[in-house]
C-alpha cells in the first residue's frame, strides 16, 4: 500500500523499487504509474473546472439557457414534481426553476432528464436565464400565492403573450386574477380537490372532478353489478340518459379494455366502467348499479 501511494502521487522515494521484480510485476508497476497519471490528472481538471465555473458565474453571472418551445416550471414541491412527471410523460422539454437547493425532488427531476436552475423565480433575471422569450408557457406552481402572481406578471412584463399556468391556493383570489389579469389557466387547487373529496365521502366509485366553466363534472368509476339494472344495457342507452359520457369500458370476460367505447357495447355483470357525468346523474347511475330506484 505504501509503495502504491508513492507510485500514484509521483513522490517516489525510492526506498522500495521494482529493479530486481519479475517481469510480469514490472508490467503491473507500468500500468499502475500510467493509470495513476491518468487518474490525478482528471480529478485535478475536475476541481479545477469546478472552482473555475463557480468563479465565472460569482462575477458574469449564469449562463442563460438556449432552449426554445419549452415549459418552465417554477416550483418543485409535491404538485410541482406530479406536473413535471405529466409534462415528462407527454414528451415534454421542461426546465424547472426551484429556490430551495436541499428539496427532496430535485434528485427526482434530474432522473427525468431535465434542466435545473436554482433562485428566486420572482426575479426577471431568472426567468431570462430560462430563456422565457423563447418558452412556449410558463407554470407558476410554488406554494405562495402571492409569488405565483408576480411570477406570472414577470413573465408577462418580459413576453406579453406567453401562455401563463397559476396555482392558486385561495379559490376567490384565483376566480380574481382570471376576471382582473385576464389570466384565464387560473386554478385553485383546493378547489378542484374539493368536490372530489365531498363526493368520495358521499359515493366512493367517484375517482376525480373537474369543472366546466360553473359545472362540476365528476369522473365515476363502478363495477357492474350482478342483477343491476345496468346489466344487459347498451353503452347508448347509457348515454341516452343524458348528462353523461362512457370514457372505458373493461369486460369482466376479455379483459379488454377499450377507451372511448362504442355505442353498441352492451354492459355484463362484472364489467368496469369509467365515465364523467354530473353530480345528480352519478346518483342515478349509482342507483341503478345497485338495484335500487334513483332517490330511494
Amino acid at each position: 500500500m505504501y509503495f502504491v501511494v508513492t507510485t500514484m502521487t509521483t513522490t517516489g522515494y525510492g526506498d522500495i523499487n521494482l529493479q530486481a521484480a519479475p517481469a510480469g510485476v514490472k508490467i503491473f508497476g507500468i500500468l499502475m504509474m500510467l493509470s495513476s497519471a491518468a487518474l490525478m490528472t482528471a480529478t485535478l481538471a475536475m476541481i479545477t473546472d469546478y472552482i473555475l465555473h463557480a468563479r465565472l458565474e460569482k462575477f458574469f453571472g449564469r449562463r442563460k439557457l438556449r432552449m426554445k418551445n419549452h415549459i418552465v416550471l417554477c416550483g418543485l414541491g409535491h404538485v410541482g414534481i406530479r406536473i413535471l412527471e405529466q409534462l415528462r410523460r407527454l414528451g415534454e422539454q421542461v426546465v424547472v426553476i426551484e429556490r430551495d437547493e436541499s428539496s427532496r425532488f430535485l434528485d427526482e427531476a434530474r432522473r427525468l432528464g431535465v434542466q435545473i436552475v436554482t433562485g428566486d423565480v420572482s426575479m426577471p433575471s431568472v426567468l431570462e436565464q430560462v430563456n422565457i422569450k423563447e418558452a412556449r408557457s410558463i407554470i407558476a406552481a410554488t406554494d405562495n400565492d402571492l409569488v405565483n402572481l408576480e411570477v406570472a406578471l414577470s413573465a408577462r412584463n418580459i413576453r406579453p403573450d406567453i401562455r401563463v399556468v397559476l396555482r392558486m391556493f385561495d379559490a376567490s383570489l384565483a376566480s380574481k386574477i382570471r376576471s382582473g389579469f385576464g389570466i384565464k389557466t387560473t386554478f385553485s387547487t383546493s378547489a378542484l380537490a374539493a368536490p372530489a373529496f365531498a363526493m368520495a365521502a358521499v359515493d366512493p366509485s367517484v375517482a376525480g372532478s373537474f369543472y366546466v366553466g360553473d359545472d362540476l363534472v365528476l369522473i365515476l368509476q363502478i363495477d357492474i353489478a350482478a342483477g343491476a339494472q345496468l346489466v344487459g344495457q347498451s353503452i347508448a342507452g347509457l348515454e341516452r340518459m343524458g348528462g353523461l359520457s362512457a370514457l372505458c369500458h373493461e369486460s369482466a370476460a376479455s379483459g379488454e379494455r377499450r377507451m372511448h367505447p362504442s355505442g353498441e357495447v352492451m354492459l355484463a355483470a362484472g364489467d368496469r366502467l369509467t365515465l364523467s357525468a354530473t353530480p345528480d346523474v352519478c346518483q342515478r347511475i349509482s342507483a341503478a348499479n345497485s338495484g335500487r330506484e334513483a332517490g330511494g
